[in-house]
């Protein structure tokens, strides 16, 4: 059977043509990985470097959590909570440390990514494994700063419970009041007032209870009489220790 001569030339020229849009797709899709690994490369960094900081951060909040729960406190219980703060500060301060290690090493799988995707001559799944390294970065610097919040926290916490007062004494209420206590429903006021005793009914004979005959009763001559000397000083009214008839009047006869 004999050949076309002329189909030679075009099959030649559609495989050129055909080999030139292979390799120009392959630059293409090489120049698309370059630019993601690279983007991920920076952004792990970022994120690894924020992690150290939260982690160097936590760390100086614990210290500074468990310097106040060596100081003096007001009160024990002030001092077992500063020392329970001061613990949950150091915690935070490893799980800060923690997150910062995997910070670190996502942020080294994201950066070996893109190094094979520059210059490496097997690329294989450079993206996925740089997109990988900035994924674990990134959560891992979140973890970190949260971390970092909680010993900071906890630092504070610590600062406050030395200075913590003592609670106030519990204020007892008011006994019941029986119920129809007169002297339990109402304050009761007593007063002192002189007494008013002299009465009609005390009769006395002046002029022989005046035994000296000098005009007055003294108070040995009111001895005899029991009412009389309960009442003397009610009425001697001007308080000069003798009894005169006028201060007698309603006593005597």
């Amino acid at each position: 059977m004999k050949r076309d001569s002329k189909l030679l030339p075009l099959t030649l020229a559609m495989a050129a043509a055909l080999g030139a849009s292979c390799s120009a797709f392959a630059q293409d899709t090489n120049a698309q990985v370059e630019q993601k690994t690279q983007a991920d490369s920076t952004a792990a960094t970022q994120n690894a470097n924020q992690a150290k900081q939260a982690a160097t951060d936590a760390t100086a909040a614990a210290n500074a959590a468990v310097r106040a729960s060596q100081a003096p406190a007001v009160t024990a219980e002030g001092a077992a909570s500063a020392d329970a703060s001061a613990a949950s500060a150091q915690s935070a301060a490893a799980q800060a440390q923690g997150a910062a290690g995997m910070a670190e090493s996502g942020a080294q799988q994201a950066q070996a990514a893109n190094a094979v995707a520059n210059y490496g001559v097997n690329k294989g799944n450079v993206a996925a494994a740089s997109a990988q390294g900035a994924t674990t970065a990134g959560m891992a610097a979140q973890d970190a700063a949260n971390a970092a919040a909680s010993a900071q926290a906890a630092a504070t916490a610590a600062q406050d419970a030395t200075t913590m007062q003592p609670a106030p004494p519990a204020t007892q209420p008011p006994a019941p009041t029986p119920s129809g206590d007169a002297s339990t429903t109402a304050p009761t006021t007593v007063t002192s007032h002189p007494g008013n005793s002299i009465s009609s009914n005390y009769h006395v004979d002046f002029d022989a209870m005046d035994s000296n005959h000098d005009g007055s009763i003294s108070r040995a001559e009111a001895k005899g009489n029991a009412d009389l000397m309960r009442e003397f000083h009610v009425v001697d009214a001007n308080h000069n220790g003798r009894l005169s008839k006028d201060e007698m009047q309603g006593w005597t006869d």
